[in-house]
């Protein structure tokens, strides 16, 4: 067996705790929804098919269950192959998935960038909550 068929074979017997955490999905209308809000807002670029964006999921759902005061964030998954190319990402200049942005009243406070790390992740929240 080649080795790119037996990594993608593999793919779906990875444990589904990606999307474990309470996320929306993103769409225009619960974008326009939400930044009219002052919530703290965690904008996860991802696909669906990357090891690195469930690796960050799974990161995320490890510091919700370990740190309550990450379910004051909202979450909002945005599908990279639908909206990679939408105008929102290219305003907000994200040009990769596995981004994560927090945004609070439509403006970012910070940014994470493939980097699927528990001690970035964790950093990044703690970032969000002070937010």
């Amino acid at each position: 067996m080649h080795r790119r068929t037996f990594l993608l074979s593999t793919v779906a017997l990875i444990p589904a705790i990606a999307g474990a955490y309470p996320a929306e999905t993103f769409t225009p209308d619960v974008w326009r929804t939400l930044r009219a809000t002052d919530q703290v807002i965690i904008l996860n670029y991802r696909a669906s098919w990357s090891i690195t964006c469930q690796i960050k999921a799974d990161l995320i759902a490890e510091a919700l269950a370990d740190t309550p005061a990450y379910a004051n964030l909202t979450f909002v998954d945005v599908d990279w192959d639908t909206f990679g190319r939408a105008q929102l990402t290219e305003r907000l200049k994200v040009t990769r998935r596995s981004t994560l942005l927090v945004m609070k009243n439509g403006e970012e406070v910070a940014r994470l960038v493939n980097e699927p790390y528990a001690r970035k992740v964790r950093a990044l929240l703690d970032t969000a909550l002070a937010a």
